[in-house]
């Protein structure tokens, strides 16, 4: 790496990446990977148990997936860049406060004091806006995916009483199929509740990168 890079880069947002950023990560990877992987590993168990009992029904309960990504992915787009300028102004105030803090003598000197005071207000107001929209749209993804598993489950139930009625499947088997698509959506509103950690932490990886 060039000198040069740290001649235009703030000691202060280094010393961020190599400390918070690589912090976040670790909290991403060992919060997110782990609660991701059993989530899987469920949905998987659960379909095959769907497909044995009624593979028509399993196939409506398939639908909830095509379309809990879309919208995940729809949404995730947007605060993804959230998280990004959030560790960026992350990274800028506390370069802010490196910097003032290891020549307040200066600072006072020059008369500066109440300048910087301005400097720390206003990145801390950016940082909190970018905090806050990162972590209220990422919020969103949960609760869109288990409407969309609501209405799966609904039409589950509607078209699993119409099977009983006309004598395709039997009560027993319906019940049973409704608790195991209740379980199905279980894991998928899992994963989307841990979006706003694996987005955090990709944001903070590629700060992280660039280093």
């Amino acid at each position: 790496m060039p000198l040069s890079y740290f001649d235009t880069q703030s000691r202060g947002d280094l010393l961020s990446r190599v400390t918070n950023d690589i912090d976040n990560i670790s909290n991403s990877l060992q919060q997110g990977l782990s609660q991701i992987l059993n989530s899987l590993l469920t949905i998987i168990s659960v379909l095959v148990m769907m497909v044995w009992i009624s593979p028509e029904l399993a196939l409506v309960s398939l639908i909830a997936i095509p379309l809990s990504m879309f919208v995940s992915i729809k949404i995730a787009k947007r605060s993804q860049r959230q998280f990004i300028a959030q560790w960026d102004w992350t990274g800028k105030l506390n370069g802010h406060v490196e910097e003032m803090h290891t020549g307040h003598a200066l600072v006072r000197v020059f008369g500066r004091r109440e300048q910087a005071i301005k400097d720390f207000s206003s990145l801390n107001e950016k940082l909190y806006e970018s905090s806050f929209k990162a972590q209220f749209m990422s919020g969103i993804i949960q609760p869109t995916t288990a409407l969309i598993s609501n209405l799966i489950y609904v039409a589950i139930a509607v078209l699993g009483g119409y099977r009983v009625a006309t004598g395709g499947m039997s009560l027993g088997d319906v019940q049973a199929f409704i608790q195991y698509s209740r379980q199905f959506g279980m894991p998928m509103s899992q994963i989307a509740g841990l979006m706003n950690i694996v987005q955090s932490g990709v944001a903070s990886a590629e700060r992280l990168f660039e280093l």
